[in-house]
């Protein structure tokens, strides 16, 4: 009598726990939960099944988006086919679009301002006044959220070539721009755009012309752009200051852009007091013609007496197996990395999107894969591998995705090819 009392007790303890599970997760009836227990039922052991855990309903309805951010004003900002979107964090729609052709990445400086890194049409009347040219171009917004109206200022936009400084004469400004031509001006895109500490911003940029030796800055390059000072006071417009050499744009190294696809520098929300004055960032590589043995790059920026200069992070290629099972500098871990992220709080986290792999990667600031194994972990010694995706339209896979932003422990992942933005957290995070 006893055992079928305790028995009874059991099945309702159970019962209650999963009725609890629907209250937290939602109905067990739906794909996120149904992959938990899947997965629960795999191996059940913490180290195993601590991971990301997908917050649904993802917010569907874009077309192929390209990029997402999250801004110091704490809004999301997506690109894709039809432009920029301007949406809450808390609501499912889109507040605001703003049109462009080509948009490809978002970001916001710590002024409000919304860069988007879209294409530019234009007739250059002295040049040929019956031709269009399609040229990639930064747009630089403001009031994106509505704050001082309804409606967006266009303050600047930066067109290539013609907000090149390395290409000080008109004839050289000029002088790729050949309709039809492979190595045509037309044929450069800017793949992407981050912020700095003092509101200038990195640019990356790739094409077909990379020679070392001209006065004119490879395609392949990041280039720097910041407020143009008048009268002592910071303006709207922007002007390119410098052209990032040190990075090679043919050869494959710890320092090179070779077809860099995106770009993230160390300044990120949430918004702070102070933040460093660090100029250094990280890089990927997305060119699939080259053998490129680390596709992501961490570039130091030092400050020295003869000037600002960029260095390797070779503290990335001491790896501590014992510590982790996985490493930023792992020979050949990307294949096509194209969107990139560091998180803005304590953590530091370094997030990759690669889009041929179909997955989302995490890590440390010191390089190693994963996250600090929580309090009851069977090892505690070693990093828990939280990395996750294939290829697929479930809760934890993706179809080409290309962005990847991080705000308030929520990842979110621009899927291209699902049309939509999958957003995530980890479960140690949930209370």
């Amino acid at each position: 009598m006893m055992k079928a009392v305790k028995g009874i007790l059991l099945l309702g303890i159970v019962a209650i726990f999963f009725s609890g599970c629907d209250t937290i997760f939602g109905s067990k009836q739906n794909d996120t939960t149904d992959e938990i227990f899947e997965v629960g039922r795999i191996d059940p052991t913490l180290e195993q099944t601590d991971g990301y855990v997908a917050l649904t309903p993802f917010w569907e309805g874009f077309d192929n988006p390209t990029d997402v951010h999250v801004g110091f004003d704490e809004f999301v900002y997506v690109t894709d086919a039809e432009g920029v979107h301007l949406l809450d964090r808390a609501d499912l729609s889109p507040r605001k679009t703003i049109e462009f052709d080509g948009a490809v990445s978002v970001t916001q400086d710590r002024l409000l301002n919304v860069y988007v890194v879209a294409r530019y049409d234009t007739v250059i009347q002295d040049l040929d006044p019956n031709v269009t040219w399609n040229l990639p171009a930064v747009y630089k917004l403001r009031n994106l959220n509505g704050t001082d109206g309804p409606n967006p200022v266009f303050l600047d936009t930066l067109i290539h070539p013609f907000d090149d400084a390395s290409r000080a004469s008109e004839t050289a400004r000029r002088a790729r721009l050949v309709k039809d031509d492979v190595e045509s001006d037309e044929h450069v895109e800017f793949t992407g755009v981050t912020v700095l500490e003092d509101n200038s911003i990195y640019v990356t940029r790739r094409g077909p012309l990379n020679s070392t030796t001209e006065i004119a800055a490879p395609d392949n390059i990041v280039l720097e752009f910041a407020p143009i000072i008048e009268n002592g006071q910071s303006t709207a417009k922007m002007r390119n200051v410098r052209q990032i050499r040190t990075l090679s744009p043919v050869t494959p190294s710890l320092l090179s852009s070779v077809g860099p696809s995106d770009i993230a520098s160390f300044v990120s929300p949430p918004q702070r007091d102070v933040f460093p004055d660090n100029r250094s960032f990280l890089i990927t590589q997305a060119d699939q013609s080259a053998d490129i043995t680390f596709r992501v790059l961490q570039v130091n920026a030092v400050e020295t007496p003869d000037g600002l200069v960029y260095r390797s992070q070779p503290d990335f290629l001491e790896r501590d197996t014992s510590r982790s099972s996985g490493f930023l500098y792992e020979e050949n871990k990307f294949i096509k990395p194209v969107g990139l992220a560091v998180a803005g709080d304590q953590t530091g986290y370094i997030f990759v999107v690669d889009q041929e792999q179909n997955k989302l990667y995490q890590f440390q600031p010191n390089g190693y894969e994963g996250v600090t194994p929580p309090p009851g972990a069977v090892d505690r010694s070693k990093n828990l591998i939280v990395s996750f995706g294939e290829q697929g339209n479930g809760p934890r896979q993706f179809n080409n995705p290309s962005g990847v932003a991080y705000f308030d422990e929520i990842v979110y992942v621009a899927d291209t090819g699902n049309n939509r933005i999958a957003r995530y957290r980890l479960t140690t995070d949930f209370e």
